[in-house]
């Protein structure tokens, strides 16, 4: 049983880490083309308020994955002493993951 709940921990920061690949195939994918400056941040009543270069996305893309790592360091500590907190620390990783890769989506449907 205490297999199982490890390679369930295991298993979502293998899907953080493959939603964070995902984001950096849909960045070299649509952004590799565009020059100047992208729409980062848009209101729909209002439009465009903050501009920014195609490399903001890829730091965001970029302190996400580290962000992950970081995290799945801080799990396997956790994990002999309180798998509450390890297990917490790896859902909340791949909700962030997941958020960061729908964030670039909406980044690249703006522009």
């Amino acid at each position: 049983m205490a297999n199982l709940r490890k390679n369930a921990d295991i298993a979502l920061f293998a899907g953080a880490a493959f939603l964070l690949l995902i984001g950096f195939s849909l960045y070299y994918v649509q952004l590799a083309g565009a020059e100047g400056f992208i729409i980062i941040h848009f209101l729909g009543g209002r439009g465009a308020d903050f501009l920014g270069e195609k490399s903001n996305a890829l730091h965001m893309l970029f302190a996400g994955s580290v962000m992950a790592i970081l995290n799945a360091f801080i799990a396997a500590a956790l994990y002999t002493r309180n798998r509450a907190l390890a297990r917490l620390t790896a859902v909340l990783t791949a909700l962030i993951a997941l958020l960061i890769v729908i964030a670039l989506s909406c980044i690249i449907a703006v522009n």
